[in-house]
């Protein structure tokens, strides 16, 4: 396994977690001491149907944060 870095721009992160809602795959864009910036890819469908792909930033305060997963492996 890699040194840890911490949550700097660039790392990859699996999954981000807060009461409300589940990100998977993501990317750190900047962790601040109010929150996490991270970019998220996701398809999105509107009422008639079509589907597009969007790349979201988001931006989660820490406080509603329940957990975030940086990395694992099966076996």
């Amino acid at each position: 396994m890699t040194e840890w870095r911490g949550l700097v721009s660039g790392v990859f992160l699996r999954e981000v977690v807060t009461s409300a809602m589940t990100w998977k795959d993501c990317t750190v864009v900047r962790s601040e001491a109010v929150g996490l910036v991270f970019q998220v890819d996701r398809a999105v469908s509107d009422a008639g149907g079509d589907v597009e792909n969007v790349r979201s930033v988001v931006l989660v305060p820490w406080t509603s944060v329940g957990h975030v997963i940086v990395s694992e492996e099966r076996s």
